[in-house]
């Protein structure tokens, strides 16, 4: 019995794949709703920061009424964590009246993102994730 081998021509193919992947990002990012509270703000600059879809929030503490306003919180990336093991923090600062909320500083860790760090890659992780910021509705 002869074997038939076909060939398809599957570099087209895989060379489609990341477009339609940046697409789909794309389109997940602006269905998001723009936040209005610093809250949601800080939620979202921890969300794009560690670039996942769902964190689990612990403790809140907001200060809108603060200049700059800002937040405080405790986040896990993993869904299914206890209340007592929620603890990386994140803290973010925004900017005064801005409407749309205008993410001006954000702390991670022990690592301080702004448009003025002194590091590059601090810079270019502040402008990301304003970047991300300025891409919802």
């Amino acid at each position: 019995m002869k074997r038939l081998l076909i060939t398809l021509p599957l570099l087209p193919l895989f060379a489609a794949l990341p477009v339609h992947a940046q697409e789909g990002a794309a389109s997940s990012a602006s269905a998001e709703a723009r936040p209005t509270t610093v809250e949601d703000a800080c939620i979202f600059v921890a969300k794009g920061m560690l670039m996942v879809k769902d964190l689990k929030v612990g403790v809140v503490q907001a200060f809108p009424e603060l200049d700059p306003p800002g937040a405080r919180l405790t986040y896990s990336t993993r869904m299914d964590s206890e209340p007592q093991d929620i603890t990386d923090e994140i803290e973010c600062q925004f900017e005064r009246g801005a409407a749309p909320v205008q993410v001006t500083r954000f702390c991670m860790d022990s690592t301080c993102y702004a448009a003025n760090s002194e590091q590059p890659e601090e810079r270019r992780r502040f402008e990301e994730v304003r970047a991300l910021m300025q891409r919802l509705n």
